[in-house]
């Protein structure tokens, strides 16, 4: 979800019509940026046969599958929400931001992009967690069981399967909370080393807001809290707004 990573998808032209229509400001004309013709896009949109991968499957250790219960029985009285496990960017955004991407994005862009997280269908090998929020506290806390394809050294996940996990922690809190949606910043420090198919337990919070920008922390930790894998702190960017006030980036 780093803003940096869309020149690497799109060109210069496309990623900066794209990030205006965001912001809620006038398209480029088509002509100038866009050969194809634009999507069509609502919350319903690549919503048929979807899997919801935030379910336990057959993969999760009794650890995750308990930690899962806990924080359900917070859903009960609406305090916090389990955030569906989509495999597109499109399922977890809000029916207006659908509507402003569908001005700058071409259809072939997308038509068989999916999210970095939810690379692989089989259960165990990748990512396999949950993300619950809480709107009143403007907290995410997210599950993680790490598979077998995240090794960096024997026996170990990569640092940056952990960092990808913290960040998007850190978009689900910014985005749900405050209406953020690009990272501006990530700073992580790392304490002790995840063992493949342990579980983690992130949690992030937003500690402030300055305009735009809305500044978040993180830590991830064991699952009964007794070490700590890695603290973070952040700085997401409000592009997603109703107005037309939001500079061009």
């Amino acid at each position: 979800m780093l803003q940096r990573g869309l020149g690497g998808l799109v060109s210069h032209r496309h990623a900066k019509s794209l990030l205006r229509a965001l912001a809620g400001q006038p398209p480029l004309p088509r002509s100038a940026w866009m050969p194809a013709q634009p999507i069509t896009v609502s919350s319903s949109h690549f919503q048929s046969n979807i899997k919801d991968y935030s379910i336990p499957n057959a993969s999760w250790s009794p650890v995750m599958v308990g930690l899962y219960n806990e924080l359900m029985e917070k859903t009960v009285d609406g305090s916090w929400t389990r955030l569906p496990g989509c495999w597109r960017s499109l399922q977890l955004l809000k029916e207006a931001d659908l509507a402003r991407i569908a001005k700058a994005v071409p259809i072939q862009m997308i038509e068989d992009a999916r999210l970095f997280l939810r690379i692989t269908d089989t259960e165990r090998l990748g990512f396999e967690y949950v993300i619950f929020h809480s709107d009143s506290e403007k907290k995410c806390v997210c599950l993680f069981q790490p598979g077998p394809l995240l090794e960096g050294l024997p026996g170990i996940i990569h640092g940056g399967a952990l960092g990808t996990m913290i960040d998007t922690t850190f978009f689900a809190t910014a985005y749900y909370s405050a209406n953020a949606v690009f990272t501006g910043t990530m700073t992580i420090t790392f304490r002790s080393p995840v063992i493949l198919g342990s579980v983690v337990r992130l949690e992030a919070t937003v500690t402030g807001t300055e305009g735009r920008k809305v500044f978040l922390s993180c830590e991830a930790q064991n699952s009964d809290g007794t070490i700590l894998f890695a603290e973070a702190s952040g700085k997401a960017i409000r592009i997603l707004c109703s107005c037309c006030l939001c500079p061009s980036l």
